[in-house]
């Protein structure tokens, strides 16, 4: 029994292996098989490059264009992430080397600056400690220096969650604090100023250090209703920036402060760019690959084995079976297919198994009256009635005598199908009727009209190309199958 199961082994990849050979010799399916192993490969390689679902990952500014269109004319005025501070935190004591300190120079004997564990969030963030020691008042500023080198203004810009605790503050002895960005040496940008009478307790600023929010644009010196943004207002030339703060001392006392940094998106992100919520478009892209690929293969098998099975049945068996059979076949023929997805997916729910099951269920009708008609011929022939003869039933001859005859046809519809449910899954998406927690190329597009972005061709062309590659993929696999399968369609060599 042992040499028997390595003797059908043996054969069976010496089989495959003659088939894959013959198959690989037509340049239709060779360059099939290679399209098919690109995309196979993004769809394998997206989930390792980009984890997790790249739509709710913000990584630039909102309708970013891609990072290559800098090098053209037209991106002349484009720009990159930045991130100016590379410990706002302070998580680590090398942090406080970032900084410059400036202060009265015959008051430093009386200051002092250290890195602190004292953090409102606890480890591992950690805090700036300034002592001073003055019994009279005293002002010190932190600060840093950037270039900014882009010819445009981000796309926005957010300071970090600056928070400050000044122990020893009271009503009496103040500890007046200053959030500010000055450009060059023309004008400075006071974000956040106030006095701090409470010891002991974290404070930050009660408004959103966003240059979208409308409190920081009054802040920055935007009235309401300015058309133009505060990025463009504050980041118009290329220049060198001071980010910084600035604390007053009105006696003794000690500032712990921590959070202080400066995040700019840019306007220009990677290979595709970003979507309105300034997700990575090349990241979904490939992600698109895993769905339609899913999709398509099992839809196309779910659709194509029903088909198959109720071919051979109503192809063996006449009569009344062949009947029903044929009548529900007819039937389904002609309920308009989109129409009814659209109504079932909507009552059923946006689920993506709900949405292979409903595509395989309704693409089976053509190939079922296909595998008849051959069922219908093949029965007649007289190896099928000797068979019939020496006592086979209709399980065997189905699956020994006839099944054999009409795999092939199977195969190249199979092909064929894929294109079909790719397509199908394409359309719901795009109607907004894919399944939301997933990424598929339809979604991406559905997503760019919602955005009313279909201008920006980098978010349309991407995932339309996507779609065309992997449908020509299985079209070549599909034609070359029918050609190797079907002897009046080989070409003479």
């Amino acid at each position: 029994m042992k040499a028997s199961g390595e003797t059908n082994l043996r054969f069976n990849l010496r089989r495959t292996y003659k088939f894959l050979k013959v198959l690989l010799s037509n340049r239709m399916a060779a360059l099939g098989v290679i399209m098919l192993i690109i995309a196979i490969g993004a769809a394998l390689v997206a989930p390792v490059l980009y984890p997790g679902n790249p739509q709710l990952v913000k990584v630039s500014g909102d309708f970013a264009q891609p990072g290559w269109v800098a090098y053209f004319p037209d991106g002349y005025y484009l720009s990159n992430n930045m991130v100016v501070v590379s410990d706002p935190s302070f998580a680590n004591p090398s942090a406080l080397q970032e900084w410059s300190y400036n202060y009265p120079q015959a008051q430093g004997a009386f200051l002092s600056f250290a890195w602190s564990p004292s953090t409102p969030v606890g480890p591992p963030s950690g805090s700036l400690q300034i002592t001073s020691n003055a019994s009279s008042s005293l002002g010190v500023t932190v600060s840093k220096v950037f270039h900014y080198p882009y010819h445009g203004p981000p796309s926005k810009f957010q300071l970090r969650a600056f928070q400050i605790d000044a122990q020893g503050a009271s009503v009496n002895q103040p500890v007046q604090v200053s959030l500010f960005l000055t450009r060059g040496t023309e004008k400075t940008y006071t974000f956040w100023s106030t006095n701090v009478t409470n010891s002991n307790q974290w404070i930050s600023p009660r408004y959103l250090l966003d240059s979208d929010a409308d409190q920081f644009k009054l802040a920055g010196g935007l009235q309401p209703g300015e058309p133009l943004s505060l990025s463009a207002a504050i980041f118009s030339q290329v220049n060198d920036y001071t980010l910084g703060v600035s604390i007053h001392f009105s006696g003794p006392g000690r500032v712990n402060l921590t959070n202080l940094g400066l995040v700019a998106d840019g306007t220009s992100f990677g290979l595709l760019g970003t979507d309105s919520q300034g997700s990575d478009l090349f990241a979904e892209v490939l992600h698109g690959a895993r769905i339609s690929l899913f999709v398509g293969l099992v839809s196309a098998f779910l659709g194509i084995s029903l088909g198959l099975i109720v071919g051979l049945i109503a192809g063996y068996k006449t009569g009344l079976t062949d009947e029903a059979l044929m009548r529900f076949t007819d039937m389904m023929l002609v309920l308009p297919a989109l129409p009814l997805l659209l109504v079932l997916i909507t009552v059923l729910g946006q689920n993506i198994f709900n949405i292979i099951i409903l595509i395989g269920f309704l693409g089976w009708m053509g190939f079922a009256r296909v595998i008849r008609s051959q069922v219908l011929s093949l029965k007649v022939r007289p190896f099928i009635e000797a068979a019939r003869a020496a006592g086979a039933g209709t399980g065997r001859i189905l699956k020994v005598h006839i099944f054999p005859n009409v795999v092939s046809l199977t195969y190249v519809n199979l092909a064929l199908a894929v294109p079909a449910a790719i397509l199908t899954e394409a359309a719901l998406s795009f109607l907004g009727l894919g399944d939301p927690t997933l990424i598929s190329w339809g979604q991406i597009i559905s997503n760019a009209q919602a955005a009313n972005a279909l201008k920006d061709w980098w978010w349309i062309i991407p995932p339309g190309i996507g779609i065309a590659f992997v449908s020509l993929t299985f079209v070549l696999i599909g034609y070359a199958l029918d050609e190797m399968f079907n002897p009046r369609l080989r070409r003479r060599r």
